[in-house]
């Protein structure tokens, strides 16, 4: 391995689609009409869909979702959890940060520690966001 560079994997479009449709059949099982957005690593968009009836801003809800988890390697949901312990200055200040997401349903998609891309879902609840993308999220490895 040289000092001058690294090899990273990145999500393919192959896995991306595993991702989307991990989430689409989740979604249709619960009734839920959502919004799936699949990034890489860098967080530039691999797939985005939207389902018939899912609200009007589900997408961008969706792409900040799956672009704040690719790209501070996190689950959007812990990123508020974490804001929570935060004075509030400092939680409004962070939130000043380019790409920060802390809406429930962006997961990392990982291979072992290395973030290979993220899903970011909406259009259910939060807590149902957050399972439709867990499930899809870990989807990609198996």
């Amino acid at each position: 391995m040289s000092p001058h560079y690294q090899t990273c994997r990145n999500l393919t479009l192959a896995g991306a689609r595993a991702a989307r449709d991990c989430a689409a059949a989740r979604a249709s099982a619960l009734s839920l009409a959502i919004a799936i957005v699949v990034v890489d690593r860098s967080g530039a968009l691999l797939l985005a869909e939207v389902a018939d009836g899912a609200a009007p801003g589900s997408m961008d809800a969706a792409l900040m979702k799956a672009r704040g988890a690719a790209r501070y390697r996190s689950a959007t949901h812990l990123t508020a959890e974490y804001l929570k312990t935060l004075p509030a200055w400092r939680a409004s200040h962070a939130l000043s940060l380019p790409e920060l997401c802390a809406f429930q349903g962006g997961v990392p998609i990982r291979i072992g520690e290395e973030v290979i891309g993220a899903i970011g879902v909406a259009g259910g609840s939060g807590e149902q966001d957050i399972a439709i993308a867990t499930e899809a999220a870990e989807a990609v490895d198996s």
